[in-house]
């Protein structure tokens, strides 16, 4: 069986500025580096047979630091553009408070955290429908990129069985993966 470990990219100046970050890229900040490298230490004992990221550089940087603090730093990492974030077109790196604001107002109203987690693809499509620049996808589209680089994983025939993989992407990528395996009429997710 294969296991899939897939990580959320390490703080970056944007996250600690507040600002929705979607296909803007920044570096990790100094407590990104550090949280990256103690998941590392806390990985140690894990021999990964793979490693990807999206092409994004938070998410290459935080796979180094990972690899390197876990003793898996001869493993090469594969980049695969499929794993980025969410495009957020128009509103990418806006501040999260406008951001929130917006997608809020374009979903009829006040909306919790919670309940805009909940409404992911009216989220997407919100963000879609809004875009000025043209670059923002809808949920299906961001849902079978994400699906079909797992499928591609899966079926790499130069894994061992039971590998161990690890993934580096980012926050609404990994949403957008629970939603999509939850809503797979095979899947029986474990919560807890």
């Amino acid at each position: 069986m294969i296991t899939f470990y897939i990580i959320r990219h390490g703080e970056t100046l944007l996250n600690s500025l507040n600002r929705a970050q979607g296909w803007s890229d920044s570096p990790l900040t100094d407590n990104g580096k550090k949280t990256a490298a103690e998941l590392g230490i806390k990985l140690k004992n894990i021999a990964f047979g793979a490693v990807y990221t999206s092409d994004m550089l938070r998410a290459w940087q935080t796979a180094k630091l990972i690899l390197a603090a876990s003793g898996n730093d001869s493993i090469k990492i594969q980049k695969d553009e499929r794993l980025r974030e969410w495009c957020l077109g128009s509103m990418d790196a806006e501040h999260k408070s406008i951001f929130i604001q917006k997608v809020t107002d374009w979903l009829g109203g006040a909306a919790s955290f919670a309940e805009l987690n909940r409404r992911l693809p009216d989220v997407a499509t919100a963000i879609y429908e809004h875009d000025t620049t043209g670059m923002a996808e809808p949920f299906a589209d961001i849902s079978n990129r994400l699906r079909s680089v797992f499928a591609d994983i899966a079926h790499n025939t130069s894994l061992n069985e039971n590998s161990n993989i690890l993934i580096i992407t980012h926050a609404f990528a990994i949403k957008t993966l629970f939603v999509t395996i939850q809503n797979h009429p095979y899947s029986k997710m474990k919560s807890g």
